[in-house]
């Protein structure tokens, strides 16, 4: 157990360790205005598609944390 915990431990660690080492082995890759919020707002389709998505996933998300219809009707017993 206490193995499986150091071994994510070490992983987090190595593949945080990865952005820095392929920036510093290859400056191109780390050039700016190449990522992806660039492109998102460079493309308005695009950027359409996502917040139409946001808004789908918060609407389902709000439907699901409210009571159902029949919840709504049952009378709650006082707890003695």
């Amino acid at each position: 157990m206490a193995s499986s915990h150091l071994l994510r431990g070490a992983g987090v660690i190595v593949a945080l360790g990865v952005g820095p080492l392929v920036a510093h082995l290859r400056p191109e890759a780390a050039r700016p205005g190449a990522g992806f919020a660039d492109h998102l707002w460079a493309s308005r389709r695009f950027d359409l598609f996502v917040h139409v998505g946001l808004m789908l996933v918060g609407a389902l998300g709000i439907r699901a944390l409210l009571p159902e219809d029949d919840e709504e009707e049952t009378p709650h017993e006082p707890m003695a």
